[in-house]
């Protein structure tokens, strides 16, 4: 840290005031680094180069790199992330000659994934990356997000250089461009939607808003913070949570997840019925399709929580509706799973 010389009793006075209004010092990081910084996690790691980061007060970063740095990532964000809301803001200096990603980005354990959420990008688009899947796109936050796998083999990672493990991305279709930028990000919609595409995570390490440049140049003043809404699994009051839904055949099982974790689950006549289940769970809702086959297809009409009820065709993504020849192939807004899929719902 470094503090400049303004006379001794200036000098006295003015820690004394940085320490009682509890300001963080700016923090210049050359050299490979993670741990805290006036209550944020952060993260800053490069394979060669002269890319640096600085810590400012909060969530607040900024960045420098040049093109003789081959890859380098950083950022400010939570340990251990999680379904939450994300409020980001600042500028972000590149432009689409440049190779780099401005993302929520985050690990897990078991399995050992890597994970982003990319708001924009420069020359090159994640969701092309060689020999990965593409697991459709959904609705969140105003935009269009298209989902792919991808296979990373002997890669450096948050247990070793030598890793195999698979990285999931959300690509915000359109991107946000350059220069001034803000946004927000619903976390939990990307984890629900990947989880009913089979995109497990393993259990949360980091979690940051971060730069990422790969052999490019370009510079970044991004400050991050948590929204409300987007709940860690608890601590809420209690909500009564209404599913109105019906089955063609009878027969068939739905469930209600909650931040991933199952909430209650039913079995559907052929009359419309409401469904009813009580929980102080917080996060990303969906109401889950679980055995198709035969005959059976289900028709949700609504969830309400507290009353207020989300109609299913109004909703952000339906991975069950059988769309453009394939289950979850169109545009996802419709009451119907005709395959074994999920409505998203939203935050509770």
């Amino acid at each position: 840290m470094k503090f400049h010389r303004r006379g001794l009793a200036a000098t006295a006075l003015a820690g004394a005031l940085a320490l009682a209004a509890g300001v963080a010092q700016a923090q210049t990081l050359n050299n490979n680094s993670t741990g805290t910084h006036d209550g944020y996690y952060y993260t800053f790691w490069k394979d060669s180069g002269s890319a640096s980061m600085t810590l400012h007060s909060g969530g607040r970063y900024s960045s420098q790199w040049t093109s003789n740095t081959n890859n380098w990532v950083g950022g400010k964000g939570w340990n251990p992330g999680g379904p939450r809301v994300v409020n980001y803001s600042g500028y972000y200096g590149v432009n689409n000659s440049q190779n780099s990603y401005l993302a929520l980005y985050g690990w897990t354990r078991g399995p050992l994934i890597e994970y982003y959420v990319i708001e924009s990008y420069g020359s090159y688009n994640p969701a092309n990356c060689a020999g990965g899947q593409d697991f459709g796109s959904f609705q969140s936050d105003g935009a269009t997000y298209n989902v792919r796998r991808c296979l990373r083999q002997n890669a450096p990672s948050i247990e070793g250089n030598n890793s195999t493990f698979y990285q999931y991305f959300s690509v915000r279709n359109p991107k946000r461009g350059f220069g001034n930028i803000s946004g927000t990000i619903t976390v939990a919609n990307h984890f629900n939607y990947w989880a009913s595409r089979g995109l497990n995570l393993g259990n949360h390490d980091y979690m940051v808003f971060a730069t990422e440049g790969y052999q490019s140049q370009g510079s970044s003043d991004i400050t991050v913070s948590s929204g409300t809404g987007g709940g860690g699994g608890g601590g809420g009051g209690s909500k009564t949570i209404t599913v109105r839904a019906r089955g063609t055949a009878g027969g068939e099982a739905i469930s209600l997840k909650v931040n991933n974790a199952t909430v209650a689950s039913w079995t559907l006549t052929t009359s419309m019925a409401n469904y009813t289940a009580t929980t102080s769970a917080s996060g990303g809702s969906v109401v889950e399709f679980t055995n198709d086959g035969g005959n059976r297809d289900v028709q949700v009409d609504y969830l309400s929580v507290d009353g207020q009820v989300r109609q299913a065709e109004d909703q952000t993504y339906n991975t069950g509706v059988y769309q453009n020849g394939q289950c979850g192939g169109g545009n996802g807004r419709s009451e119907w799973l005709h395959c074994n899929g999920a409505i998203g719902f939203g935050n509770l």
